[in-house]
């Protein structure tokens, strides 16, 4: 019986197929393949262990609303429910309270993990103030874009006749022109007098003669028309002596038959010598 089965082991051990396997496993290029093999397996389930436990895989907090909230408020609530924060930006908004929270990035309710950032924009404490350019002269596409540049938007527009049209005549801020360079709080509505092309309709040419550059303004603006060419004489030499300059002549000069195209241009000469003014007086009296 022993002698049976030690002859089936050695017929077993001495089959070719199994030889063949020895050989094969044996073989130090598929040893080493196989070891690799196992070892990316470990790897790769190592791997899947570890990122499944960091990620807390199925796991989820709700951010909560910190709106309005300060940001030392803020800052702790987040933090007590096991989330990061960090300010993005500053904002001004009459609305809400200076140093609040202004808007929070998720929005409240979203699921998101643990140590998660919460990007949180604020309320200034001031408005922030940039420097008005000049648009005046563009048009309204040029000064749309300058306009936004700055922070700034446009608001109500307004047309009037001119040979400009759809060009910027004047910019204004709360019904009042503004100069290049003033500051003004950001965000603000900027008010444009744009130019409607020419109309057909008629006017008289208003008498300028003996007004301020002002007082001259006033009148061009009621009657629809605009300044042209504004010529200084020699006596005008300071800015005090062109804020009291008035007009001794201008052109087209006033009178029953003169007419002009309404958005059309005057043209004027400007000076502070009293002598000139016995002139107007004489064209007034033509």
């Amino acid at each position: 019986m022993i002698i049976r089965k030690s002859m089936a082991r050695k017929n077993f051990n001495s089959s070719p197929v199994l030889k063949n396997m020895r050989m094969f496993f044996n073989h130090y290029i598929i040893k080493n393949v196989l070891i690799l093999i196992l070892a990316a397996g470990f790897v790769f389930c190592g791997t899947l262990i570890m990122l499944r436990h960091y990620t807390r895989h199925g796991e989820a907090l709700s951010v909560p609303d910190v709106k309005g909230l300060t940001l030392v408020e803020a800052g702790k609530l987040l933090q007590a429910q096991n989330m990061r924060w960090q300010l993005s930006d500053s904002v001004y908004v009459n609305s809400v309270s200076p140093g609040a929270v202004v808007s929070q990035n998720p929005e409240p309710g979203s699921k998101v993990k643990q140590k998660r950032n919460i990007f949180l924009i604020v309320n200034a404490l001031a408005p922030e103030k940039v420097k008005m350019p000049d648009v005046v002269g563009l048009s309204l596409r040029q000064a749309k874009s300058m306009l936004e540049s700055q922070g700034l938007s446009i608001g109500q527009t307004s047309y009037v006749p001119d040979i400009a049209r759809d060009y910027v005549l004047k910019q204004l801020y709360r019904n009042q022109e503004i100069r290049k360079g003033t500051e003004i709080v950001k965000g603000s509505e900027i008010e444009l007098v744009l130019g409607d092309g020419l109309s057909d309709e008629k006017i008289p040419v208003p008498h300028l003669l003996g007004n301020t550059l002002f007082e001259a303004r006033e009148t061009l603006t009621k009657y629809y028309l605009n300044f042209g060419v504004i010529i200084h004489d020699q006596t005008v030499k300071t800015s005090a002596d062109s804020l009291n300059a008035f007009i001794y002549r201008q052109k087209p000069a006033a009178g029953d038959d003169a007419m002009l195209q309404l958005g059309s241009s005057v043209d004027v000469w400007m000076t502070v010598d009293e002598t000139k003014k016995p002139d107007i007086i004489q064209e007034e009296s033509e």
